[in-house]
């Protein structure tokens, strides 16, 4: 059933007050509830809901019927409020419109309003407000999550009891898949319900219903999501909420940046949130579409690797650059390190702007190596060697390494560590990632020169950070993020350095430098056991100066 065609019918079902229950099945997360309220707030806006009462409520948490029944009651809204939800205003507006409950109660009306959503109303209220629910629309969701105690064939006889006697119109979304006894549970359904309806979308309905805002980021991601065939709206809507963040962060960059992100973040937010049916991100960060096409050509591919590789083949995403590798870790984290994007956003769009010129480097290659068969041994070499050195400034280090590679087998050993110096000296006040191997993209089937691997290693072993790392403290902080620079210099800090920075910290970074170093000390990185040992002295000693001082401390729910 398409969800045209539900649409129709669920416009049918608000339309008339005919007594009716109306049943929408579907897997988990494929946006039930979310197509159901956009159905009910378009046909409440245009005027065609024949009740003009409305109740939602959720079996998650309610462990009785007397529970569902007040919940009814409390969740009852109308007008305007239909499309906002019930609230403490709602329910004092609900006890005194009707004239028989107004008079019973409007002298506690305030106290029970302000005990809304609890369950220590006064009994007397409990038990006579559902004489109220009398022909109105009620939508009861979760029914296979009810607690233990609140039986589904309770909730069934509810519903048709509300059907029967109070003339209501009641809505039934559920889950049948997850019910624990279903045969069982789908034969008093079809005994309650008049009409069942499975909601099914396709990936271009569910972006329909879940991408509703029509503007040019909704233009970039449609595509995607339908390209990657999701069809969960829940994920649509996660992987959308991260990409109106990350676009607001890369606002500045090219519209080309702007869709390659696009792009990636969609990749990943599907690999995190549905990871059953979607590809590891490792195996994303890890992709590289010719490398892959080449092994498939000699060795035989297992069948997860093919199912992955035959959708990524056609879906804009060749392989992760730096860029990719943030907004990834981000995707995975729940949180963006703004710094990093921006940084690598401007190193990704430089690199593009360089390889889109004719340059030295590139025509060695197209011209003098792949393009001719006469071009002499030295020809190429030499155009080669001069290109990488006058250019390094724009190549990437995949790149040189392959010109270090020939050089160094072609016998031109000392131009390779020419090339090496010279693309090192180009790059030297770069940050403590960039001289860490693996962020380079490499695959496995790449050969690492040894002469640039040892260049790495020796430029990240004597690595100088002069920032003051009071400051980088403060940075994470209010970032409530970090870099690899960052653990590295924080975890050359001694229990009294931290000591002392925890006590030049005012205001907001107080609590929120104490809570990112508590969470860097156990997150696993190198170097962070040292600052969590560091920090937790640190913490000790100043809970040790005075008793205010150590209540303080225990706010933050640090045991010292």
């Amino acid at each position: 059933m398409t969800i045209a065609q539900i649409e129709i019918e669920v416009g049918r079902f608000l339309s008339s007050d005919t007594p009716e229950v109306l049943c929408i099945k579907g897997k988990w997360g494929v946006g039930k509830t979310f197509g159901w309220n956009k159905f009910l707030d378009d046909n409440n806006a245009r005027g065609l809901l024949a009740l003009k009462q409305y109740s939602y409520v959720s079996l998650f948490g309610l462990n009785s019927l007397e529970d569902l029944k007040y919940a009814i009651f409390e969740k009852t809204t109308s007008g305007n409020d239909i499309n906002t939800g019930a609230n403490s205003s709602t329910f004092l507006k609900l006890l005194e419109k009707s004239s028989t409950l107004g008079r019973r109660f409007r002298p506690i009306a305030e106290g029970a309003a302000a005990l809304f959503n609890r369950k220590g109303v006064a009994d007397v209220l409990f038990k006579s407000a559902f004489l109220a629910v009398q022909e109105q629309l009620i939508c009861i969701d979760d029914l296979e999550r009810s607690g233990d105690a609140l039986k589904v064939r309770d909730v069934l006889g509810l519903a048709s009891f509300l059907k029967l006697e109070r003339r209501c119109k009641v809505v039934l979304l559920l889950n049948d898949e997850e019910h624990p006894e279903k045969d069982e549970f789908l034969r008093q359904l079809e005994k309650v319900a008049d009409v069942t309806l499975t909601f099914d979308p396709t990936s271009q309905e569910a972006c329909k219903i879940g991408l509703c805002t029509d503007d040019p980021l909704t233009a970039l991601l449609q595509p995607r999501i339908i390209e990657l065939c999701i069809t969960n709206i829940r994920v649509i809507k996660k992987i959308e909420t991260l990409a109106r963040r990350l676009t607001e962060v890369l606002n500045e960059s090219s519209n080309g940046i702007i869709e390659q992100a696009v792009s990636t973040i969609a990749l990943a937010g599907w690999s995190v949130y549905q990871p059953k049916s979607s590809p590891p991100l490792d195996f994303i960060r890890n992709y590289n579409r010719t490398a892959l096409s080449l092994r498939a050509k000699k060795d035989e591919i297992d069948a997860d690797t093919a199912k992955w590789r035959a959708i990524l083949n056609a879906y804009p995403f060749h392989s992760a650059d730096e860029l990719d590798l943030v907004i990834i870790d981000g995707v995975a984290a729940g949180f963006f390190n703004n710094e990093s994007l921006r940084e690598k956003a401007e190193a990704v769009s430089r690199q593009r702007r360089f390889n889109s010129r004719d340059t030295a480097f590139s025509r060695a290659w197209d011209k003098l190596y792949h393009g001719s068969l006469a071009t002499s041994d030295d020809e190429f070499l030499d155009a080669l060697h001069r290109s990488a050195v006058d250019e390094a400034d724009a190549i990437s280090a995949l790149n040189i390494n392959s010109a270090i590679r020939l050089l160094r087998e072609c016998g031109r050993a000392e131009q390779a560590d020419e090339v090496i110096q010279k693309w090192f000296s180009v790059h030297s006040n770069e940050q403590l990632e960039f001289f860490n191997i693996a962020n380079h993209h490499f695959s496995t089937e790449d050969h690492i020169d040894d002469g640039l691997r040892a260049a790495f290693e020796d430029r990240r072993r004597n690595y100088q950070d002069y920032r003051d790392p009071f400051q980088v403290l403060q940075k994470i902080a209010r970032q409530q993020s970090w870099r690899e620079a960052d653990v590295a210099l924080l975890a050359k800090c001694s229990a009294s350095d931290f000591e002392r920075m925890f006590e030049e910290l005012r205001g907001n970074d107080v609590r929120m430098a104490i809570d990112i170093i508590c969470r860097l000390g156990q997150s696993g990185k190198e170097g962070s056991e040292t600052i969590g040992a560091a920090s937790l002295e640190a913490l000790r000693r100043i809970a040790g100066k005075s008793t205010l001082r150590a209540r303080k401390i225990g706010r933050f729910g640090i045991e010292l």
